[in-house]
């Protein structure tokens, strides 16, 4: 397809599954910054452990740039579930 589109895949991956995470912890957490911050360091944190194994795994490794696209994903989706909140009902 393209150069890099790995790092794509990445964000839409991390995207998706901090608006999971989102919708989960809303339950649990209150107030609603509250719950943003911890998808997003749950994210960030899950992408990094992830990373970290894949250094382990033959013909797989750990970059900082797939990190990077990890938690791009994850503040994209937040920001833009938390822009839609925002808006008036």
């Amino acid at each position: 397809m393209f150069p890099q589109q790995d790092k794509l895949f990445h964000l839409i991956a991390y995207g998706v599954l901090a608006l999971l995470t989102i919708n989960t912890l809303k339950y649990y957490l209150k107030p609603h910054k509250l719950v943003v911050s911890c998808s997003f360091v749950f994210c960030a944190l899950y992408g990094l452990s992830d990373e970290w194994h894949q250094s382990f795994v033959a013909g797989r490794e750990a970059s900082a740039l797939d990190w990077l696209a990890d938690c791009s994903g994850a503040l994209l989706a937040l920001s833009a579930y938390r822009k839609i909140q925002r808006r008036p009902r």
